[in-house]
């Protein structure tokens, strides 16, 4: 039975642990395992119980008994309410100890993997590093509204500066924001899907300094939008273009299948690991440029590649990882399902003057198993739900010397190098993880696998 405080049926006092992948603190209490919002680990905490169910509670921080020596005053006035930071109350150096130990039980405890992480890479900017942000945009009794969701809803909090975002984005939400008001557009309501302004879309070329904006709406009758964009073209030098993307559907979905160019160009030009890159409005680019970057370096020395092999990138997107990777003397082979993100990154490897790259639209496992007998090296960057076990068994079953699989969820990680390393035809090399994600739980990950007596 659990034991709450006396007198007060719904208090429980708990000590807390370790963190849950959203950022709760976790505790126990008699057998029952208790989620504290706002808690961190080794603290004694006073939990007001909000929800249970067999086995769990779930609490909201109402006291702290013993704090902490790593809990800070988040560097957000608005982070105790907005969704997007969960760590900014606990200190940088707490939140990397914990990512690379947190990694290292997923790995034993999923995988059964013994191995030890390599000490994590931490960020050398845990504030003002994302390189994109999409904001919500919601009618509150005051006008306009634009910021991130509060955490659990789908309500949003009124925001007009956010630290972690790139100083160069950051400045330009609140004049933004004002603009947009002024033009008295009418906001979408998700309740009823009327309405028509949706988000405000933000990205930087962190190297490059140039700015990309968007408006998300559900269809393009906007009064006044290119003026509008073209005032802002003005006002902003370094802002190359700005887009309307149109997302008629009431979904969660943020962008939709259809732009109108509003002014200048559709896409920003990066400089990113010595090539150079566009990036449209909703192309996938990793949001800390010097993580990447440092990512990009390490898969230079594990994967260590020669003058004519072959290197398969799966999951290539726009090749920001494999075009890199590829040296003059060798050939880059790119699979990816997204048709959109195939024709960006041929026109990449145009632009870099590559004539040895090749990418292919289709399913990773289909396309992969045409290509494995003849590939050197194998770089996989799957979305966070991983591999497919039929694409581990094909894999496994025709194995490259050697293989770099980078990650963003250490459980589907940990779930799909056991399944590649079950049958002795790969052995795992080591296990890099890289805070690409400060004032947040998330972990990247890079892993290494190689064929045992492979010749180098």
């Amino acid at each position: 039975m659990v034991s709450f405080k006396p007198g007060h049926p719904n208090l429980l006092e708990v000590q807390i642990r370790d963190l849950s992948t959203d950022g709760a603190g976790i505790g126990e209490s008699d057998g029952r395992v208790v989620f504290v919002e706002g808690a961190l680990p080794g603290e004694w905490v006073e939990a007001r119980i909000t929800a249970g169910s067999r086995g769990r509670l779930h609490g909201e921080l109402h006291g702290i008994k013993q704090e902490s020596k790593e809990r800070r005053h988040p560097p957000c006035i608005l982070a105790n309410d907005c969704g997007g930071c969960s760590l900014q109350h606990w200190s940088d150096g707490a939140q990397v100890a914990w990512k690379e130990q947190h990694l290292q039980q997923l790995l034993r405890r999923i995988g059964s993997l013994e191995l030890n992480v390599e000490p994590i890479v931490a960020s050398p900017q845990p504030l003002g590093y994302r390189n994109r942000a999409i904001i919500p945009i919601q009618k509150g009794e005051q006008g306009l509204r634009a910021g991130f969701y509060r955490r659990g809803s789908h309500s949003v909090v009124n925001m007009n500066h956010c630290p972690v975002l790139d100083p160069r984005l950051d400045a330009l939400i609140e004049p933004m924001k004002a603009d947009l008001a002024a033009m008295d557009w009418p906001i979408y309501d998700e309740t009823d899907q009327s309405g028509l302004l949706r988000h405000l879309v933000l990205r930087v070329g962190a190297n490059s300094g140039e700015l990309l904006a968007g408006l998300v709406a559900r269809h393009a009758s906007l009064p006044g939008a290119e003026d509008l964009a073209q005032q802002w073209m003005e006002r902003w030098p370094q802002l190359v273009g700005v887009v309307l993307n149109l997302q008629p559907k009431p979904t969660n979905t943020l962008l939709g299948p259809t732009e109108v160019l509003l002014a200048g160009r559709p896409w920003l030009m990066e400089s990113f690991a010595g090539k150079r890159f566009q990036i449209a409005l909703d192309t996938f680019f990793q949001v800390h440029t010097h993580q990447a970057e440092q990512l990009v370096e390490r898969l230079h020395q594990v994967l260590d590649l020669k003058a004519g092999e072959v290197l398969v990138d799966g999951y290539c997107g726009i090749g920001t990882l494999g075009l890199p990777l590829t040296k003059p003397e060798m050939r880059l082979i790119g699979i990816e399902l997204h048709p959109s993100s195939i024709e960006r990154a041929r026109c990449n490897a145009l632009l870099n003057g590559m004539d040895n790259a090749e990418f292919k639209v289709g399913s990773m496992e289909r396309s992969l198993e045409e290509v494995l007998p003849f590939t050197d090296a194998l770089l996989l960057d799957p979305p966070r739900k991983g591999l497919s076990e039929r694409l581990c068994d094909a894999i496994a079953a025709e194995p490259p010397a050697r293989i770099a699989y980078v990650s963003c969820n250490p459980s589907t990680l940990a779930r799909d190098l056991a399944r590649l390393t079950a049958k002795g035809s790969l052995e795992l090399s080591s296990v890099q993880p890289l805070d690409f994600f400060p004032q947040t739980t998330h972990t990247e990950a890079m892993a290494v696998l190689v064929r045992p007596g492979a010749q180098r």
